[in-house]
Order: structure tokens, then sequence, then C-alpha cells
């Protein structure tokens, strides 16, 4: 034992060149393993930590309950807690909106309801609210006990009332919401009493909040199933399930974040394994005399195997730890500035912030420094397994003899007629096919992830993203909603008859200076009397969108099934379908005729549609509208004005101005709203900043430990042919003739690793974005080729492979050439 230990130390010593190229190699695999846990677990848990802190611990609601099914809900065996929310009305001061609405004592457990003073609200006109909502509506001195007046909205079955004055006792102030305060929306408690009096029995849609008992509640999957499947027998829709998602990833185990987390591990440690794995094999090969001479003294197979393993786990004894520690210092250093760096100012991000600065979360965790040094050592031990058992088959008589050639069953030796330096790179390459072989397989699979993951990547184009959603540089759009008695000129068939996007807005805005062109997108609502809500067995509502023609002919890439051309939707009786409302009623096909009653205006009519096509279409292409028709088409199905918003193009230079007097016109209508293309950019960029930026920093460290193998490769293939290129030179051959037949091994090696990341990383990276563009996953609708990212690699591998050419062949030539043939023998 104490013989094989040192022999596997003075290996390590003697060719510590070659085991510093092994041991580079195990750093960078244990510090890419190491972030990429740590960091993925560490974003997770500040989230988590965040979520706790704030977010409701009911783990589904189930909406539109009535009073009937609630009290049968509530007695459910597999239900361990549940609370009741039941909205009870609005009311508005400027800006601001207030929802009313009673919680019974669990519901308000559940949602962490606390009162900074007094109490909850008991009896019949008690009410509770923050101190910012009581400033806003007049009552910023007010304290616990006294009366405030209110005009608001009762909730009723379709819709607000009219405005009604109330008088209120205030029996509790609530914590101040920082979101809510921003975003001018807040809530008012009122008491079981008040409630009841309000909202008639027959008109009660309770929101019921539940959770499942623990036992049950093994992972996010079991709990949202078992969530669903309670909702199902008691005859909750589908879409009136709501998952409280960040709460049970926060508190649950994910299978498919775990799964998540494991494949990349999985890549990075494949990846690793192949690199270390070729440096192993190809180093391998000068030590097989040396294992021939031992097997010789007597040493036996197992001997010489452990010999081998132990001198890769010395090697791995040092690089593990010195992997951790430089992985565990990035974090410290590193893990806050990127997280600040790519927040914004949204309050669970200050949260996140609060959470990091005065650090509340552990990052450096020690679960994962043991489970980073299991996956490297493993990586290290299934690298050295196949270098061990040749080292053990391998015989001395043959050992003495070996020089790494690839033997073969020829009976003569091949020769040439006549010799090129190409044609003896050519023959070095084939007499070490397998060297060659897993070099090039090693880093052609490296290549080959980091085309794949540059052709998602380039797919997620945020220009083209933001583009689907705003059509042009600015959307001027009408806000409307439907049954608000207090503001019934929020109607759309209220506003179709006073719409303010008429030809003098129209020539208002076009005469801004720097408007190139103002596109005007119609619109009509109405409902399916056959076709009923998935939600609330009611008739369907729908709207449909109008286009021009220049915009039909966007369409056709995205129609997935039928055909339909631009003079049919003219005619009014024709219509696209989006591939939504296809998905949730699969009976109709393109093709059928739907009836619809469309509301124009202050009428109403019946009219049958075809369906003649269904497509995938964009945010900017149809507007969220059920289906889609012609502008002249649309025209035809009313006599009022049905444009809904304007989608306006400027001239780059004029584009703040143009801004500012469009945010000038919607300032003076309090109709109109503003949207911009640039706002909607500079979101989806820092998005993808965060994701690309992980995402390369992932592919430059496997990059750089390929790089290790493509460094050992040609050092090995150099500095093991010393006697010969000794000989060679001996017999006539120049110093720039050998220059080029090396640099011709090394372009083999660059051709073949280019060649295979480009061909099969462009195939698979299609087929990628075909399968996610299909599934609609990740925002991806386009193919966009990363030539860049393949030219970059390209040059990398060549200018890379190129220097080590030149500076190993300098090496070699600072020996004389009779010391070479000399030092070799």
């Amino acid at each position: 034992m104490k013989m094989i230990n040192t022999l596997a130390w003075a290996n390590t010593k003697y060719h510590k060149g070659k085991n510093l190229l092994s041991a580079i190699a195990v750093v960078l695999t244990t510090v890419l393993i190491f972030l990429v846990i740590t960091i993925g677990i560490g974003v997770v848990n500040v989230q988590n930590h965040v979520v706790n802190k704030t977010y409701p611990t009911w783990h589904a609601m189930y909406r539109n309950v009535s009073e009937d099914k609630k009290d049968e809900l509530l007695q459910h065996a597999d239900i361990d807690a549940a609370g009741l929310r039941q909205d009870v009305g609005q009311s508005k001061s400027g800006e601001s909106e207030l929802y009313m609405m009673y919680l019974d004592d669990e519901a308000q457990r559940l949602n962490k309801a606390v009162f900074t003073e007094g109490s909850a609200p008991k009896k019949e006109n008690e009410v509770a609210l923050t101190r910012e909502t009581l400033s806003r509506w007049g009552y910023a001195e007010a304290a616990v006990g006294d009366e405030i007046h209110l005009s608001y909205q009762k909730q009723e079955e379709d819709g607000l009332s009219l405005e009604t004055q109330g008088v209120f006792k205030l029996s509790g102030i609530l914590p101040d919401s920082e979101e809510g305060n921003k975003k001018g929306v807040f809530s008012m408690l009122v008491s079981e009493n008040l409630m009841e009096q309000m909202i008639p029995e027959t008109e009660r849609s309770y929101r019921v909040m539940i959770r499942v008992p623990e036992s049950v509640a093994t992972s996010t999957d079991a709990v949202e199933e078992i969530c669903e499947t309670i909702g199902s027998s008691f005859g909750v829709q589908e879409m009136d399930v709501v998952i409280n998602s960040e709460y049970l990833f926060a508190n649950y185990v994910d299978p498919s974040f775990l799964t998540g987390v494991a494949v990349l591990v999985v890549i990075i440690v494949v990846a690793g394994a192949l690199t270390i794995y070729s440096i192993y094999y190809v180093s391998l090969i000068n030590k097989v005399q040396e294992f021939g001479k031992l097997k010789a003294l007597g040493a036996t197979k197992r001997q010489i195997r452990q010999a081998v393993l132990r001198e890769n786990l010395i090697v791995a004894g040092a690089a593990i730890p010195t992997g951790l520690l430089i992985g565990i210092v990035s974090t410290v250093l590193f893990f806050n500035k990127i997280m600040l760096y790519f927040m914004n100012d949204a309050v669970s991000m200050k949260g996140m912030k609060e959470a990091l600065e005065n650090g509340e979360v552990q990052l450096i965790l020690p679960w994962v420094v043991a489970l980073t040094i299991v996956v490297s050592l493993t990586t290290v031990i299934v690298s050295s397994l196949k270098p061990m058992r040749q080292a053990g088959k391998i015989l001395p008589i043959e050992a003495m003899r070996y020089t790494g050639q690839s033997v073969t069953k020829q009976t003569k030796r091949q020769g040439f007629t006549d010799i090129t330096l190409e044609k003896l790179a050519g023959a070095t390459l084939s007499r070490n096919k397998k060297r060659t072989v897993m070099t090039i397989f090693s880093l052609g699979a490296i290549g080959v992830l980091f085309v794949v993951v540059s052709t998602v990547f380039n797919c997620m184009q945020p220009s083209q993203i933001a583009r689907d959603s705003i059509a042009e540089d600015f959307r001027l759009s009408i806000g409307h909603w439907s049954g608000d008695k207090m503001n019934p000129e929020r109607e759309w068939k209220a506003i179709q008859q006073n719409n303010p996007l008429d030809d003098t807005m129209k020539n208002e805005i076009a005469a801004i200076p720097g408007v190139v062109s103002v596109e005007d997108h119609l619109m009509i609502d109405g409902e399916t009397p056959e076709l009923l809500d998935l939600s609330t067995n009611e008739p369907l509502e729908i709207s449909i969108t109008g286009i021009n023609e220049e915009r039909f002919g966007e369409l056709q890439s995205v129609i997935t099934a039928g055909s339909v051309t631009y003079e049919e939707l003219t005619t009014g009786d024709v219509v696209l379908a989006s591939d939504i409302f296809a998905m949730n009623y699969p009976e109709v096909k393109a093709g059928d005729v739907v009836e619809v009653t469309l509301f124009d205006g202050d009428q109403s009519y019946s009219k049958e549609l075809k369906i003649a096509a269904i497509g995938n279409f964009t945010q900017a292409q149809s507007n969220y509208g059920t289906f889609i028709s012609s502008n002249e088409g649309l025209q035809t199905m009313s006599d009022n004005n049905l444009t809904s918003y304007y989608d306006i193009k400027s001239e780059p230079k004029q584009e703040s101005s143009v801004k500012e007097a469009l945010s000038a016109i919607t300032s003076s209508n309090e109709l109109l709203e503003l949207e911009t293309y640039e706002e909607a950019l500079i979101q989806w960029q820092s998005v993808m900043l965060l994701i690309t930026g992980a995402g390369y920093g992932i592919m430059a460290i496997l990059g750089v430990v390929g790089i290790m193998n493509l460094i050992n490769t040609t050092i090995d293939s150099i500095l093991t042919r010393k006697k010969e290129l000794g000989v060679m030179q001996a017999i006539g051959m120049s110093n720039k003739q050998m220059k080029r037949m090396l640099q011709s091994e090394g372009l083999f090696y660059a051709f073949g690793i280019t060649g295979t990341s480009v061909i099969l990383g462009s195939l698979l990276g299609y087929g990628v974005y075909a399968f996610a563009a299909a599934k609609q996953l990740m925002q991806i609708r386009e193919y966009y080729y990363p030539v860049l990212q393949v030219v970059l690699l390209v040059a990398v591998v060549f200018i890379v492979q190129l220097v080590l050419t030149v500076v190993t062949t300098n090496l070699v030539n600072r020996e004389a050439v009779i010391d070479r043939i000399k030092g070799a023998e």
C-alpha cells in the first residue's frame, strides 16, 4: 500500500505539467457545479424568505363559490383549514381605488391580517383600514372608534351599483402596504353583519381559501393535485382554482425545479467528465512504457490501476478544495452585487435587497459544499475508470515498444510515393485515432451545447418580444370595462357612440412633428349563445378586432389551420380565430360557422360568422381578441366608431418629442392610455440580460475546461514526438516545415471541433427552437440563427489551436536536434 502511494505521489510530481491541466479542469468543474447550485438555490432562498414574510399561507383559493357550496366545502375531510372572503363593493378617491371585503377569522389568519391599532371589525357597521387609506379619503387624523363617511358602489350580480353614501365606525388600523400605496390600490375589511346586509344570500359569491393537511402536502405537485381534485368535486371550474404557487414553492419540494437543477448539473458533469477523461486518456499514452516496466518488476493489475487512480485522486485532493474556495469567495464577494444589479424597484425586489443586505439568508450551505465534493470526486473517479482498465491490461513486452499508435491487422507497411507535410500530419493523426476522436468528441460536445444555448437565446429577442406586444413605437388606446353603473361611459358599447379616437384625433396625432403614420384598429364586442363560458356557464363573451391589409400579410405565417384571403375578411362574414379560443373549444374547427350576438352601441343583433382559419397570433396582431377580421369587414358590422387603439410610428430622432405630445393628449382625456415600445423593450432587455448572463457564464467556464483538454492534447502530441521530430529535422526538415506540419495537425482538430459543433449544434438548435415555438415556450416565435456566436466559437477554437502550436513548437526548437533524439531514448 505504501509503495503504491509513493509511486502515485512520484508520478504526480514527475508529470506536474499534465497534472496541472487536469487540476485546472477539475477546479473549473468544481467551481461551476458549486456556483450553479449555490446561485440557483441562493436566489430561490432569498425569494422564499421574502415570500414567507409577506405572502398569505393558504394553498389554494376557489372563486365563485355559492352559499350552499361554501358550507359543503368547509366540511371536506381533506381540508385542514379554510377561510372565507366575500367582496362587498368599491370606493374611489381620485386615482386611488378601495376594495371593500369581508374576511372571516380563518381568512384573516391565512392572509396574515394584523392590526397596528384596535381590532377586527365585528359589529354591524365596523370597518378596518390602513393609515394611508384614511389619509387619501380625507381622514388622516382618524382614531379607532371614529366615524368615517365614504361614497361607495355596492357589488351586485351584474357589476357595481350606483354610488351610495355610507357611515362606518373605525374598529382597527391595518398596516400600510408599500406595494398598495405605490399602485393606489387599498383594502377595507368589513364586519360579517355589514356584509350580510349589503349582499343578499342569493347573490353571494365567496372566495374560499384552503390549506390541506401537511400529511398529504409532500410536494408542490401533490398540493396542487389535491386542491384541484377537491375543487373539481364541488363543481369549481378549473379557471376558478387559484394556486398560491409562490408560497408552495417556498415551503414544499418542487419536483420540476429539482429536475431542472439536476439536468443542469448533469450537463456540467458530463462535459467536465468528458474533458477530464480525455486529458487522463491522452496523458496515459506517455506512461504506458512506465507501467510495462512496473509489471515486469512484478506489479499486479490491481496495483497498476490503484496507482493510476491515486495519482488522479491526489490531483483532485488539491483541485476540489481550490475550486470550492474560489466558488465560496466568488459567492460572498459577488452574489449580492449581481442580485442587486439585476433587481428593479418592485416591492418584492426591495424585500430581497433588505434580506441580502441584512444577511438574513445563508448563502453558503453545508449540504451544497458536501454535494459539490461528492459530485466532483465522482466525476474524477468515473473519468479514471477506463484509463485504469487500460493501464491494468498492458503487457510488459508490448509496453516496451508502445508509441501510442493504433494497432492494425495489416501485415504490410503502407507508404507514400511522395511525401508532403499534410500527409505526414495525416499519418500522425491516424496512428492515434482514439486520442484524435476523443479530443474532437469532448470539445465538440461543449461546442454543440454552446450553439444550442446560443440559438435559444438568439430566438428570445427582446426586440421581437416587445414588438409582439406593440406593433409600432406607440399605442394610444381606450381604457374600458363593463358592469360599473357609476361609470357607464366606460362600457365599450357606450364609447362606440362617443369615441374620442375619431378623424379629428387621428389628424391631430398625424400632425405632430415626427409622426410617420397612424394606424387605427377596430373592435366590436359580443357573445356566443351556443358556446358557454367555462367558468360562469353564461354565454361566452367575445371580441372581434380589425386589421389592415398590410398586417394581414404578417398573419399568414402563424395560421395553424385553414386558410383565408383578405378579400374574404372584408365581407364581414368571415373571421380568423385565436389558438386560445380553439384550445378552450376544440369542438369548433376551421370552416365551422358560429352564431354570435354583436353589441352595436345601444343595439344588438345576431350574425353568423365563418371561422375560416385558426392562428397563433401575438398581442400586437390581435390585442387579445377572440376573432380577427379586416377593418373594412368589421365596419360593416356597425354604424358606430369602432376604433379601439392607434399604432403610431415616429421618426427615431423625434421619438421623445412625439412621446411628450402624446402624453399631453392622454392627460387631457381620462379615457386614453399610452403604451410605448421602448418601455416594453427595456423591460424585456433586463430580463434577458439576467438569463443570458447566467447561461453564457456557465458556457464560458465549460469552454475553458474544454480548452484545457485542447492544450493537453496539443502539448502531448508535440512533446511526446520530440525524437520523431528530431529525426525528421536531422534528415532535412526545416523549422518552418515542421511548424507547418504541426499547424496542419492542429487545424485538423480545429476543423473537426468546429465542424461537429456547428453542424450538430445547428441541427439540434433548430430542433429546440421548433419545439419551443410549437409549445409557445420562452416567448419564442421566430428563428434567428446565432451567427455572431458561431463565428466567435470558430474564431476562438482556431486562434487557441494556432497559438498552442506556435508556443509548443518554439519550446521544442529550444533544444538542439541531437539532444531531442538522445533525450527521447
